[in-house]
């Protein structure tokens, strides 16, 4: 046979695959129903393993990885459209309208990268500002604030895993996100010049954003601060003329700093990425990303069979990240692996409704961020 043959058998076979994967999942379908009427979870392990094992035992040596690769997808996509079917569609109870005036939570001082994402966020409102960013999540969740801005990544440094994990242990919910531009500068007190600045202080995160700049500086000690705004104001009240911070430019000027260097960041377009968050889901006009943290086993293939389920059901993924299990969660062997996720869609979708029911279901872990917008993308 020439190619053109080969090629005829094979759209023949692949007709009547599709045509029994028709059939397949119209008997998947009445399935579904019956489990539905008799009280029964779509996910049968015994079932699922009975069959693998079945069609490897009539499955050829080396292709029976293959085939139970292949079998288990056909599984998975008979096991969504099962949920779909079945899993009920219950509204989730939430906000739909942002406070008025409300009190929000800011780690750090004024003039900080948090005052202008906050800014940015509300017209109105008073900003309360905390020492830290644990204090900020405690605010929120005992009610002492209606909201708090957190950072949680940036284009340079990545993530800022501390305030990922807060907002595992907390039970607090993503409102919004927004994007600030972060054009760091080297600021010193009136008079000192680039070269006597010999200590420079700043956020590690900030740190990092300059490191090329940094790493020219020969005889310049960096030190860690907990706050940019924070170490302008110190540098601004402290009597050495050596000292330096980094901060923007709005910072220096209120503090009353030169700028004896600008546009430090290694990357011109540096920005960070903040979340605002609030005691009890609130989802507003425009909403168009779900976040959820989830564990699943640590075995071959978990990961992809996850995936499916967005696939199956179109919807695309905007971020996804391995991260650590809360230790409450852990069992001794340390078996499950917890992703954090963000996918395109919306809680007034019935589709993603039973898709976050599922996972609460069958996930051993399984917390829902919330459903929010960028407002940096209306602007």
């Amino acid at each position: 046979m020439d190619l053109k043959d080969i090629r005829v058998k094979i759209d023949n076979i692949d007709d009547k695959i599709l045509e029994l994967f028709v059939e397949r999942m119209k008997l998947a379908t009445d399935v579904a129903r019956y489990k539905a009427e008799n009280n029964m979870v779509v996910y049968q392990g015994d079932r699922e393993k009975a069959i693998i094992n079945d069609i490897c035992g009539k499955t050829p040596d080396g292709l029976k990885k293959s085939a139970a690769f292949l079998f288990y997808n056909i599984i998975d996509i008979s096991k969504c459209s099962q949920i779909n079917e079945i899993t009920p569609d219950e509204p989730l109870n939430c906000k739909r309208e942002i406070k008025c005036d409300p009190v929000v939570a800011v780690q750090g001082i004024e003039g900080a990268y948090g005052h202008a994402a906050y800014k940015k966020l509300f017209t109105k409102g008073t900003p309360q500002f905390y020492a830290s960013f644990g204090e900020v999540f405690a605010a929120v969740e005992e009610g002492a604030s209606d909201y708090g801005v957190i950072p949680i990544e940036n284009s340079t440094a990545g993530e800022v895993a501390a305030n990922m994990d807060l907002l595992e242990q907390h039970k607090v919910f993503i409102t919004r996100t927004v994007d600030v531009e972060c054009a760091h500068v080297l600021a010193a007190k009136k008079g000192v010049g680039e070269n006597d600045v010999k200590i420079i202080f700043g956020h590690e995160q900030a740190i990092r954003q300059c490191s090329e700049y940094l790493g020219a500086r020969d005889g310049v000690t960096v030190i860690p601060y907990h706050n940019n705004a924070a170490a302008a104001k110190m540098v601004s009240e402290n009597p050495s003329d050596n000292l330096g911070c980094i901060c923007s430019a709005e910072c220096a000027n209120l503090h009353g700093l030169d700028i004896v260097h600008a546009d430090i960041a290694s990357d011109p377009n540096n920005r960070t990425r903040f979340i605002c968050i609030a005691k009890q889901p609130e989802v507003y006009e425009g909403a168009d990303t779900v976040s959820v943290s989830l564990s699943i086993p640590n075995i071959s293939g978990a990961l992809y069979r996850l995936l499916t389920k967005f696939a199956v059901n179109g919807i695309s993924m905007s971020k996804i990240q391995s991260k650590p299990l809360p230790t409450q969660f852990k069992t001794p062997r340390f078996e499950d692996c917890m992703f954090y996720i963000e996918f395109e869609g919306s809680i007034d979708d019935p589709v993603i409704r039973k898709l976050l029911k599922n996972f609460e279901q069958e996930q051993n872990y399984f917390k829902f961020h919330g459903n929010f917008g960028n407002i940096s993308r209306k602007e």
